[in-house]
């Protein structure tokens, strides 16, 4: 959030004029309770959680989820889902900060939020035929919120339905001469239908519709779920004739951040989707911020877009079982984008039939059988010069190109710095990259300047590499204890026994972790029997070091 905007949240128009002074002192403090979760963006401030710690997160990701159990016609499902949402609700947020402009609104845009999603679940409830269970919170929401048509219906069906309906015809009485006296309006016709139907004793009355929307299709045959393909894609031939003519039904594309897997596994399907009639789709297997997704999420997402109803069912093996049967007569493109492990890749993957799985992973999941393995490493000098040629124009490198050459070497080639570069430079047209390239090597944090847009080189790094949950996070932060790459091998062992002491870890299997993790690299001009190298992104060495002395 923008500092400006804390400041007019925290004091009005009228600020102290020592008011950033104290938001820092505030902030400071909070650091104290959350950790390290609140950081400084230049700009303001963030706050990162992941979904489970934070109720509001949980909330919308059951609501979410629930609402899609309903588009595809799973009630049963859609109601504990919801009804979980509803469970986290409280019945008055932030009650101690509602003299707070900023903080009011979001309280009431989350509360018309939370009353939408409790209708939907109220209604699910009532067509379950649990219509005596939902009655008591129906009662207290109704005399809370007396003009929601929704909420009204739903509590006179649900006392119909138990035999008491002279209190449901008392209800919608109530309800307009409510609407008549506030607003000069009287109910709406489909609630006088209701109203009308009760009365007569019509049959069991049917509830309100919710929302109006109609149910998602499934995915539809031939149908391209791919996100757009880029127009300055470059390189990679050979890269992509392997996948083109791959007879293997997977390829695994493996490679550090930022190196084009997610870009490179799209820009095939694109060419490769008309083959596959059935569809193509692409899977994340990651929260944002880094989280893996679970792995039955992921098979119930995969059915419901394929038009699958499985109410009620909760094993990983079963759910897989139905993906590969409903798989197994068709032709479908499947891309499942940044793979954690191998497990979460196993539980998706086609038993039999002719459907194509292209994987992308930081990993390279050297557990995982039968794949074909594409490893790929940033690009060539040519090839960095012929994208900056493609974002920035092809005049502007020409003219300097002792300046783009000498910021390829400083920083390296991976696909993400290039872009972000790019981009950097493609909004500051009037600034030769002469004197660019010279601010970005007197720069005291060069990751700070990698910024392009809402593109940020150090978001993607703290995202990718700063999780002490991550497996070879001590080890990665330990290399920052070394000068820049490349690294000799038995440099390398030395710095690793030294730092990792008493941790029980052996230098060369840790070497072997930050391999397999494609962290480290072993370049293509160094590989002999008496000298070994190793290499690694020099930006991400560059943070490794932070890492490394914020942790000294």
């Amino acid at each position: 959030m923008p500092s400006i905007q804390l400041i007019d949240a925290l004091w009005g128009e009228i600020p102290p004029r020592t008011a950033r002074k104290n938001l820092q002192v505030y902030v400071s403090a909070l650091r104290k309770i959350v950790g390290d979760r609140i950081d400084f963006q230049g700009w303001g401030y963030s706050f990162r959680a992941e979904r489970d710690e934070v109720d509001l997160l949980r909330f919308q990701e059951a609501a979410r989820t629930g609402r899609g159990a309903i588009r595809g016609g799973a009630p049963a499902v859609a109601a504990e889902l919801l009804g979980e949402a509803v469970g986290l609700w409280r019945d008055q947020p932030l009650a101690e900060f509602s003299h707070v402009p900023l903080v009011s609104r979001d309280v009431g845009r989350f509360t018309e939020l939370f009353l939408s999603v409790y209708e939907d679940w109220a209604e699910l409830e009532i067509e379950l035929g649990r219509h005596v269970e939902v009655l008591s919170g129906l009662d207290l929401v109704a005399a809370r919120y007396p003009t929601r048509e929704r909420i009204a219906a739903a509590r006179m069906t649900a006392l119909a339905r138990c035999g008491r309906t002279s209190e449901a015809l008392s209800h919608f009485e109530s309800l307009r001469r409510h609407l008549s006296a506030e607003m000069g309006i009287d109910p709406s016709p489909v609630l006088r239908s209701l109203y009308q139907d009760i009365l007569r004793g019509s049959g069991t009355p049917a509830p309100a519709p919710r929302g109006g929307a109609a149910p998602a299709k499934p995915l539809q045959a031939g149908a391209n779920q791919l996100p757009r393909d880029i127009t300055d894609f470059v390189g990679r031939e050979r890269e992509m004739r392997r996948i083109a003519d791959d007879p293997s039904p997977v390829t695994l594309i493996t490679g550090d951040l930022g190196i084009g897997k997610t870009t490179l596994a799209v820009h095939v399907a694109h060419t490769l989707a008309p083959m596959f009639p059935d569809g193509a789709v692409v899977l994340p297997l990651r929260r944002r911020g880094g989280a893996p997704r679970p792995t039955a999420e992921i098979q119930r997402e995969l059915l419901e877009a394929v038009g699958v109803s499985v109410p009620g069912v909760r094993g990983e093996d079963v759910l897989a079982s139905v993906w590969r049967s409903w798989l197994a007569n068709r032709r479908l493109l499947l891309i499942l984008d940044d793979a954690p492990d191998e497990a979460a890749v196993r539980a998706l993957l086609p038993g039999a039939g002719a459907s194509r799985v292209l994987v992308t992973s930081r990993s390279r999941l050297s557990g995982l059988e039968s794949v074909t393995r594409i490893g790929l490493g940033e690009l060539s000098h040519e090839e960095g010069i012929e994208f900056l040629r493609r974002v920035i124009g092809a005049d502007r490198v020409r003219g300097d190109v002792t300046a783009v050459t000498a910021m390829l070497d400083r920083y390296g080639l991976s696909p993400l710095i290039l872009r972000v570069l790019g981009g950097r430079f493609a909004g500051l047209p009037h600034v030769p990259l002469a004197r660019l390239a010279e601010r970005l090597g007197r720069a005291e944090c060069v990751l700070d300047e990698f910024v392009a847009g809402d593109l940020s080189l150090r978001e993607r790094f703290e995202d990718g590499y700063n999780r002490p949950t991550w497996t070879p996070w001590e080890a990665f932060r330990t290399l920052g204890a070394l000068g820049p790459p490349p690294f000799s091998h038995d440099e390398l062992v030395d710095t690793l026994d030294g730092t990792l002491d008493g941790t029980g870890m052996r230098a060369e299997r840790v070497i072997e972790s930050l391999l397999e993790a494609n962290i480290l690299s072993v370049p293509d001009y160094e590989v002999t029997a008496h000298a070994m190298l190793y290499t690694m992104s020099p930006l991400a060495h560059r943070f490794a070091v932070e890492l490394h002395l914020g942790g000294a």
